[in-house]
């Protein structure tokens, strides 16, 4: 008997498909929620809030929150110029050249705890250029937030 075609294969393939997109659908639904608050934060640089709409766009709240919360990635509050853990023995320090990095070379320099799943990025310098003023202005964000 072939099980390829055989009629409860259709139904074992059409449960998955159902499964995979309803994980797609909520998953999608859940990190927009999650990171609802990156979108609603308002800054006082300009240059801060396209590297916010940057981060939305280019789906980076997917995996970095703003709020502190733990996700994928490590959350950009308070992220700039804290020292990190990369394992062996080694820090960083989140700098621009950090930064720069992590976007164009992910896997380079990993923080400890997190898993090496970031894709490689292919930005125009302006663009890495407001996604580092974003993470600056989140060092303290009540500091730098339009009143």
């Amino acid at each position: 008997m072939n099980l390829i075609h055989h009629p409860k294969r259709y139904i074992l393939d059409i449960a998955v498909g159902v499964m995979f997109a309803s994980m797609l659908l909520f998953g999608s639904v859940y990190i927009y929620r999650l990171n609802n608050d990156a979108r609603d934060l308002v800054l006082d640089s300009a240059l801060a809030m396209q590297g916010q709409q940057y981060s939305n766009d280019l789906g980076c709240v997917a995996c970095h929150t703003v709020d502190g919360s733990p996700a994928v990635g490590p959350s950009w509050l308070h992220m700039w110029g804290r020292t990190e853990n990369i394992g062996r023995g080694h820090t960083i320090v989140v700098d621009e050249d950090y930064i720069r990095e992590s976007i164009k070379e992910p896997g380079t320099k990993v923080v400890a705890n997190f898993p090496n799943v970031m894709s490689r990025y292919y930005l125009e310098e302006p663009q890495i250029t407001a996604l580092i003023e974003y993470i600056k202005a989140l060092r303290d964000p009540g500091v730098n937030a339009a009143q």
